[in-house]
């Protein structure tokens, strides 16, 4: 199982796309657990994250983010259009390429 972050200002916009895209990888068989947090508690609640995605509306904080997390969680801003349109499907698969892409640079 994988586990994918959103995060906005408040998780409240992110909420919406959470279930958008977990009813994606239910129809595709993808073991994903999938929460939406608020910015400021990204820090605790991103321990068991593969992949932090943010929202655009905070893309201006990923490389905040990602020095007080550190190296080990990819993080990178939701496409605005994809965001804005709930294209789960599009944002999921940029979610799980992320974690692949991850993994393979670990074993390296």
């Amino acid at each position: 199982m994988v586990n994918i972050l959103l995060c906005c200002n408040e998780g409240m916009s992110t909420s919406f796309l959470v279930k958008k895209m977990q009813e994606v990888a239910e129809e595709n068989g993808l073991k994903v657990a999938i929460r939406a947090v608020s910015e400021p508690n990204i820090d605790t609640e991103s321990k068991e994250a593969d992949v932090i995605l943010l929202g655009p509306q905070i893309a201006f904080m990923r490389d905040i983010i990602a020095e007080r997390l550190g190296p080990r969680i990819p993080i990178q801003a939701i496409n605005a259009e994809d965001f804005g349109r709930l294209n789960a499907s599009e944002i999921l698969k940029e979610g799980l390429t992320l974690i692949r892409e991850n993994r393979v640079n670990e074993e390296k």
